[in-house]
């Protein structure tokens, strides 16, 4: 790489932070007997279920996320599975995000374990890009503990690419003037959204590097696979006019999950909704808002996308948002079509001061029921994360 005063860092002013094997390296921070050995998080390696997330160390066997349990152990016996610890995550995503909002208030967090930053103006206070980025890594690393990897670009694609080239632990900066020629021999695969099924696809074009791509005129892949086709074109290009979503900006949260594997498994799918409900409403205590619409995403492997919403009374309970989301899973999904995505947001926010009636649903939760929500997150905040937790964030692994 370039030195610094090499570099026009004017139009470096996105971001990509994303922490390393996140969950797995959370459970290797806690116990350093797990250091260097290949840990598995998610589900349990003798019961049906899939990998969450896990170290390095296991991916050199060929263990990835989302994968089967039961097909990371056949690749590595040896591997320690560990269920999910969800409330210890969030509490150290927590901390990370306060790290990061202290470089620039344009946050836009993606998931539990990565954000992009919107570092415009920021150089008076911070220095260069690459010098915020390696101040960046260096507190989250001083102060938890934990090693994450920064992309700096000019667009968030650009920016979330750089961030995956280095990992772990990298720091990796993608100019306008290099970006072409750094993209064109990389494979289709790398494009935001190319999962393996439209990897297929292209291919049967014969469509598989991003330089194939960035030959074709205008409109040639959109008049063969739809809309889909013009973003990868744009992608394959440099070209990302997103701009940053700030928290404090948006109408409504979310989470998404982009598999690996196109999934049927509705019970995976249930869990997940699980975990969602956890993160989002544990977000909207602590912003003080409840939401009023929940929504589901379901993108299946011919990028054929639907939502399904319905209207609650305002909550952020998430036993709420669990039993409301799985009955909309349930009534949009029967599990014939494989997925790619599933995303799960709440919308139509107000403040948790204003007051509720009655009982909320026909099934018995009453308003004073969901403040369980928040007499959890009073006894993990004074005992620690793992004081407390749901039974359904709990492995089935017995031995655990």
């Amino acid at each position: 790489m370039a030195v610094d005063k090499e570099i026009d860092s004017s139009q470096l002013t996105i971001l990509h932070c994303d922490l390393d094997a996140f969950f797995a390296s959370v459970e290797q921070l806690d116990n350093p007997l797990l250091c260097g050995k290949p840990v598995v998080v998610g589900g349990a390696k003798d019961a049906r279920g899939v990998v969450s997330t896990c170290s390095y160390e296991a991916r050199e066997f060929g263990i990835r996320s989302a994968m089967p349990a039961a097909q990371a152990y056949r690749l590595c016996p040896h591997a320690i599975f560990l269920p999910v610890n969800m409330s210890r995550y969030l509490e150290l995503s927590k901390q990370v995000f306060s790290i990061l909002s202290h470089y620039s208030p344009l946050m836009e967090v993606l998931s539990i374990d990565e954000a992009f930053l919107d570092i415009s103006g920021c150089s008076r206070l911070f220095g260069s890009p690459k010098n915020i980025g390696r101040s960046i890594k260096q507190q989250v690393y001083s102060e938890l503990g934990l090693k994450i990897s920064v992309g700096i670009s000019y667009n968030k694609f650009l920016a979330k690419l750089a961030s995956d080239l280095d990992k772990p632990d990298g720091l990796r900066i993608i100019t306008r003037e290099e970006a072409l020629a750094l993209l064109r021999p990389l494979p289709v695969s790398r494009i935001w959204g190319v999962g393996n099924k439209t990897q297929q696809i292209l291919d049967k074009l014969g469509l598989k590097t991003i330089g194939d791509i960035q030959d074709l005129p205008p409109g040639w892949l959109e008049a063969r696979i739809g809309s889909a086709g013009r973003l990868f074109w744009e992608l394959a290009r440099g070209i990302d006019d997103r701009a940053i979503e700030a928290d404090y900006e948006r109408k409504s949260i979310g989470r998404e999950e982009t598999f690996p594997e196109d999934i049927k498994d509705i019970s995976y799918l249930e869990n997940l909704i699980a975990h969602f409900s956890a993160e989002l409403g544990y977000k909207l205590r602590k912003a003080e808002l409840k939401a009023a619409t929940i929504t589901i995403k379901l993108r299946y492997s011919n990028f054929k996308t639907i939502t399904r919403r319905k209207s609650i009374p305002p909550c952020n309970s998430d036993m709420i948002i669990t039993e409301q989301a799985a009955e909309l899973l349930h009534q949009s999904y029967a599990g014939h079509q494989a997925l790619r995505l599933f995303g799960l947001s709440l919308s139509n926010l107000s403040p948790a001061a204003l007051p509720e009636q009655g009982t909320l649903f026909a099934s018995g939760l009453t308003a004073e029921q969901t403040n369980i929500d928040q007499l959890m997150d009073d006894i993990r905040e004074r005992f620690g994360p793992q004081a407390i937790t749901r039974g359904n964030l709990l492995s089935d692994n017995k031995e655990q």
